[in-house]
């Protein structure tokens, strides 16, 4: 069973050494290789774009980044990421998110879940160090990502991600900054998450997670050299076993970018769009909507 929900969380969801000086001479390829990596240039008529795969959470031994996701910064004149993660550390946005990740009325998890999905819980929560009372009124699907987080802590992610690295590699360089979304509509989704499902979202997002490390592994080396692999094979099974959640993950969010990356191809300017790396894939993906709508998308590889 392939990890879903842990891929949603480190690629999907946004929650570092730099390289000297010097422009980077890259080469292009139609074809996915093993030697490039997550990074793609899009063109037409003239006007170029990148797009960047991230993973929102990192580890320092991941850096520095592949060379090519610093062609695509040194080339760009304005950095794209999907929502301002700044603004969590925004009073007024964590109370936004305080009271979007509570249970409504009387509701707890024990009343919500049934008693032996409850108990799965309880379990896990235990291991982590704090009792399922202590998050008795917080949404399922949010107490399972506070686990995830935990575990992802435990075996050393704690390095920030792509995202805010280059937010903070384009403020250094007073490079404007463009965002897709808001956070607030990234929240929104977040906590939403399996409602309407919560036993079957935290059964199943519970299912072998001592093999996180594994997974990870092989999702960071598929990042770090543009394999399609496990990505390709999440979507499909993420499209036909969580269809809501598909929907709400992926195409209707391209539906929103879509229109402003083509505005930002048309305005002559080059931008880099850095997005969770499973944005990039599937035929609902970003590559495959782009090249529907005729233009040239070529993975960037450096010599």
């Amino acid at each position: 069973m392939k990890r879903i929900i842990l891929i949603i969380g480190i690629i999907l969801f946004s929650s570092a050494a730099v390289f000297g000086a010097g422009v980077l001479e890259g080469r292009l390829s139609s074809e996915e290789s093993s030697t490039g990596s997550s990074v793609w240039q899009v063109s037409k008529n003239g006007n170029i774009l990148f797009l960047g795969g991230s993973i929102h959470i990192l580890r320092a031994s991941d850096y520095p980044l592949p060379e090519e996701f610093e062609y695509a910064f040194s080339k760009s004149e304005i950095q794209v990421l999907e929502a301002d993660s700044e603004q969590l550390t925004d009073p007024e946005i964590l109370q936004y998110l305080l009271s979007k990740m509570i249970l409504p009325g009387e509701t707890t998890i024990q009343s919500l879940l049934d008693p032996a999905v409850y108990n799965l819980l309880s379990m896990a929560c235990y291991e982590y160090g704090f009792s399922i009372n202590d998050v008795a009124k917080i949404k399922p699907a949010m107490v399972v990502n506070m686990l995830l987080i935990q575990q992802m802590e435990k075996i050393g992610f704690k390095q920030q991600g792509i995202d805010d690295y280059f937010r903070v590699k384009a403020k250094n360089k007073n490079k404007p900054i463009i965002f897709l979304e808001s956070v607030q509509s990234q929240i929104n989704m977040l906590v939403s998450m399996g409602e309407g499902y919560e036993n079957e979202y935290v059964s199943y997002s519970l299912t072998d997670m001592e093999e996180t490390e594994e997974d990870i592994e092989t999702l960071l080396h598929e990042w770090k050299y543009g394999i399609t692999g496990t990505n390709e094979e999440s979507l499909i099974e993420m499209k036909n076993e969580w269809p809501e959640i598909y929907k709400v993950l992926i195409t209707d969010r391209h539906d929103e970018w879509i229109p402003q990356i083509e505005e930002f191809i048309a305005s002559g300017k080059v931008h880099f769009v850095v997005a969770g790396l499973l944005h990039m894939y599937g035929p609902d993906g970003l590559r495959s909507r782009l090249k529907d709508l005729g233009y040239t998308v070529e993975q960037v590889i450096i010599k």
